[in-house]
């Protein structure tokens, strides 16, 4: 970053103190020291963390009962042909598939029931809970059996709700499970699940119960109230050293304050005169299908302290975004979430000593997915991925800055990059798994600082500080073996043990001498305590692997981040 020189005389005697100012804060070209400026902050305020499990809901659970063993199931005759009646959903050639070998032999009544329990079987594994195959009162005559089939339709659709969104609005989530409609899971598994989903609801449950006339079954749908307010406190070191690395930072969700499934998010974090944020944003769903649309605004103030507190260096950054949400998938075991968002954001940086200051705004769009799934590999495991591509146009907005720009980094104008991550928990005991994660970006041309990819700090390569190596491209991989302690009246404790790495493209296009990729090791243990009163603990030593120095702080060995939040 460079600043432009306010147009008020500068005195002779104030060069030296512009020269020191650019060599130290504005290196962007090499791995030397560098300050944080505005941009950089912006982007480790919104840095994501890791991707949660999505909330389950309780399957649907049916009434009926299981059907007894028919008598006269030893009598024996020929089997010529089977038909199979009333089915719709599944056609006769996939149901007979199923019985087709029974045909041109003999066989006990018993051997048609189980016959019929296959296709009952095969409707429940294609999602079908209450369809039932039997073999109904007949006269077998020539060896010509026939199959019935009763697909389960709904009957009637009756809503216990108790949350804190209105009848007419938690009932739209199951709209598509019709009166008539063959009951199947997925249908109303995604409802459930999207209800779940829902700020202020509790917990979203379906029973099926039996119908009013043959073949149907009552579903009934139960909310539990969700919490009007939720949010968390919490204190950590994983700040920046320059503007504070301790931190106070707090969220409060309302929920549902319109009875829509609406929520109102503030967020503040302060590290005393160094760092002061705030964030405040609005979801509402559009529809009964998952559709989310949202705004935030945020605003962060810094001012530079250790060894550039005498430069009287401070700045802004502030956002504006608008996003929407959709989930393509949501079911129990899999999920895939569209996302696309318009950001603008306007960053200032002024240096009191030199009196310069830069201004820059950025416009930029951004699309992308995210994906989770669950599966029985290896006795249990849960992937998560993401991929974003954004597309944005900074402004550089100081004459002297963008001229400077224009002869080095060249950043001002339109650019482009796509971020990735995946990662993957294993299940390898009861006690212990395995938490493997890579994530990193790809630039099509240099980047400013609020859109670099960075190495260090307490959710990257923990062995260095935050900010450290930050670069237009490159990666982080991640490896993290992690142990549950015996249970203990003081509330569940995990040990960990890990070690990260890391390596990053500064420049994507260089201008200018010194080493362009920084690489970046470390090893470490960790701790995690689920305290009483929900309240979670989790610290972390790390010790650098390799020989590279911290360029952003002091080193230290080992690096310690610790840090406490209280759930409400």
């Amino acid at each position: 970053m460079t600043f432009s020189v306010h147009p008020a005389k500068a005195p002779v005697c104030r060069a030296r103190a512009i020269a020191l100012t650019v060599a130290l804060l504005y290196s962007a070209g090499s791995a030397a020291q560098s300050a944080p400026n505005a941009g950089q902050i912006l982007r480790e305020l919104q840095a994501p963390v890791d991707l949660a499990p999505p909330k389950s809901a309780r399957p649907l659970q049916s009434g009926e009962q299981p059907a007894g063993t028919p008598p006269g199931g030893d009598v024996s005759f020929t089997v010529k042909t089977i038909r199979i009646s009333g089915n719709a959903v599944i056609p006769d050639e996939t149901l007979h598939a199923l019985v087709a070998g029974l045909e041109g032999s003999t066989h006990t009544l018993n051997d048609l029931h189980a016959a019929a329990a296959r296709i009952t079987a095969y409707y429940r594994q294609q999602g079908y809970p209450v369809t039932r195959a039997y073999l109904p009162a007949q006269e077998i005559t020539d060896g010509d059996i026939t199959i019935a089939v009763i697909e389960g339709r709904i009957g009637a659709y009756r809503l216990k709700n108790q949350s804190r969104l209105s009848d007419a609005r938690a009932g739209a989530y199951l709209e598509t499970a019709k009166d008539g409609e063959v009951i199947r899971t997925a249908q109303i598994d995604r409802g459930l699940l999207l209800l779940n989903d829902t700020p202020g609801v509790g917990t979203a449950r379906a029973t099926l119960q039996p119908g009013a006339s043959v073949g149907t079954s009552d579903l009934v749908v139960e909310l539990t109230p969700g919490a009007a307010y939720s949010g968390s406190v919490n204190l950590d070191n994983y700040g920046n050293r320059y503007v504070g690395e301790y931190r106070l930072g707090g969220t409060l969700n309302i929920n549902s304050p319109l009875r829509i499934g609406d929520v109102l998010s503030l967020n503040v974090l302060s590290s005393g005169k160094g760092l002061n944020y705030g964030r405040v944003a609005y979801q509402l769903p559009i529809g009964s299908d998952g559709l989310r649309l949202g705004a935030a605004y945020s605003d962060a103030v810094y001012k530079l302290g250790k060894e550039f507190e005498t430069l009287d260096a401070h700045g802004k950054a502030r956002s504006a975004s608008v996003f929407a949400a959709y989930p393509f998938i949501r079911s129990q075991q899999s999920n895939l979430n569209g996302i696309i968002s318009l950001e603008q954001k306007d960053l200032s940086d002024s240096v009191d000593a030199t009196l310069t200051t830069t201004g820059k705004r950025a416009k930029l769009a951004a699309i992308g997915l995210q994906g989770t799934h669950y599966d029985g590999l290896g006795g249990g495991g849960f992937t998560s991925a993401s991929l974003t591509a954004t597309f944005g146009k900074l402004d550089i907005l100081s004459p002297s800055a963008l001229a400077i720009d224009a002869v080095s980094a060249q950043t001002n104008g339109g650019y482009e990059r796509i971020a990735y991550s995946l990662s993957r928990l294993q299940k390898l005991t009861d006690a212990t798994s395995l938490a493997l994660s890579i994530s990193g970006q790809e630039a099509g041309k240099n980047l400013d600082s609020s859109e670099k990819f960075s190495l260090g700090g307490a959710l990257g390569v923990r062995a260095y500080p935050q900010g450290e190596g930050s670069g237009d491209e490159g990666y982080l991989a991640t490896a993290e073996l992690r142990y549950a302690l015996p249970a203990s009246s003081l509330g569940p404790m995990q040990l960990t043990g890990f070690i990260d790495h890391g390596s990053t493209r500064i420049n994507h296009t260089p201008f200018a001498a010194g080493d362009n990729t920084r690489r970046l090791s470390g090893a470490g243990i960790g701790f995690t305590w689920n305290a009483p009163g929900n309240v979670i603990v989790r610290a972390t030593v790390a010790w650098k692997l390799g020989s590279a120095l911290p360029m952003s702080d002091v080193d230290r060995s080992p690096r310690a981040w610790v840090q406490g939040t209280k759930y409400f």
